[in-house]
């Protein structure tokens, strides 16, 4: 018997799977960038901006950034992109402006605060007034402290990611937080043994009209989780609002098993062409090794 025809085979097989692995991992991640200096990530369409050209940072806020993409980026991802999958990767856009005064009474060039990750004039179980600068995701926003702005991580809760990746509920909790941010005059309290955490985020408790934010969303039913690095002032009031989210199966808890639900199985559009090639090699060694 010929075994030529089946040794070919093998090894067309051993080549196709690998130009196959190399074709799915540039569609996912292409790494070619846009006018912007950022690029979509394929297999979600998510945009991430790694290295922001002067034109992504003319935007001031992620609706800005959001039309900037839409104009600049011709990728099928950025017809049905929403703010919500726009990663920024880092990077602080200008918010709000802060103008300043010549001596003739002329406003001059918009001027934002300085940004800062060390504690300056702030001090542990103090409270701050602070304006709303961006708006991250459920549990993390960006404040004007005292004319600097503090990149903040709300204490205690963990929602659903909504940034560099889309889970669900993430999209909801970050709209709950961002709504509420713009109820009422914010106010954030320090707590805990430290000011920030490693990723130098102020750690704090937010307040909005005299409504504590993380037991508010909590008893919406859109934090899945706690993080627990010492005794915190609020914690009895948000387990008490975790219990009434899953007693009265709000958001996350609204299925019958509690916690977030999986994501149902996608088939990548480069699947498809994976299956055919692969039936078309056995056919053609099926078919000659029946002619040996």
């Amino acid at each position: 018997m010929n075994r030529l025809p089946f040794i070919v085979f093998l090894n067309l097989l051993i080549v196709f799977t690998t130009l196959n692995s190399f074709f799915i991992e540039v569609q996912a991640h292409s790494g070619s960038r846009d006018e912007l200096g950022g690029h979509f990530r394929n297999k979600d369409c998510v945009y991430i901006l790694h290295e922001p050209t002067s034109l992504a940072l003319s935007a001031k806020t992620k609706q800005d950034l959001l039309l900037l993409i839409k104009k600049h980026n011709q990728s099928a991802c950025s017809y049905n992109l929403i703010e919500e999958k726009i990663d920024l990767d880092g990077t602080e856009l200008s918010g709000s402006s802060y103008s300043i005064h010549s001596a003739a009474g002329n406003a001059s060039a918009a001027v934002p605060p300085a940004v800062t990750s060390k504690p300056a004039d702030l001090q542990l179980e103090n409270t701050y007034k602070a304006d709303l600068h961006e708006c991250t995701d459920g549990d993390t926003a960006s404040f004007n402290i005292n004319g600097q702005l503090y990149k903040t991580r709300f204490l205690y809760i963990d929602t659903p990611e909504s940034t560099s990746q889309m889970e669900p509920y993430g999209k909801e909790a970050s709209q709950f937080t961002c709504s509420f941010l713009k109820t009422g005059q914010i106010m954030i309290e320090t707590d805990g043994p430290s000011l920030f955490d490693k990723y130098d985020r102020l750690l704090a408790w937010v307040w909005v009209d005299n409504r504590l934010l993380q037991e508010e969303i909590t008893n919406a039913g859109l934090v899945e989780d706690f993080y627990d690095y010492g005794d915190y002032k609020y914690e009895g009031r948000i387990n008490q609002a975790m219990a009434e989210a899953k007693s009265s199966n709000k958001g996350i808890y609204s299925n019958t098993t509690a916690g977030k639900q999986p994501l149902p199985p996608k088939t990548g559009p480069s699947e498809i062409p994976v299956f055919i090639g692969l039936a078309l090699l056995i056919f053609i060694a099926l078919f000659y090794l029946r002619k040996q």
